[in-house]
């Protein structure tokens, strides 16, 4: 009989978790389409500065050629792959 207000408190709180979970606004999504004009383009700063802001992504990345990445998922993040010749090869959400 002792353990029901243990469980309550718990269930309460748990719930009070939830809702302070789903509050938080959702980040924002990275476009993949606009940030596709500058393929081919220079890997510069201000590249990637005008690559960030076509996205609409919050979170940017230089990634070389080649080099190994983690596979995680982030909807507001620009992955930009440059080459040796500093040249921009790739730009994708994710």
């Amino acid at each position: 009989m002792t353990f029901k207000p243990i469980l309550y408190l718990a269930a309460l709180t748990m719930g009070v978790a939830a809702v302070s979970v789903s509050a938080q606004p959702a980040p924002p999504l990275c476009k993949t389409e606009p940030g596709q004009v500058f393929v081919g383009g220079p890997a510069t700063q201000e590249s990637g500065a005008a690559i960030m802001k076509a996205t609409e992504a919050a979170i940017f990345q230089w990634v070389l050629e080649g080099s190994p990445v983690t596979r995680d998922y982030r909807r507001d993040r620009v992955r930009v792959v440059y080459n040796r010749d500093m040249k921009v090869v790739a730009v994708a959400c994710g």
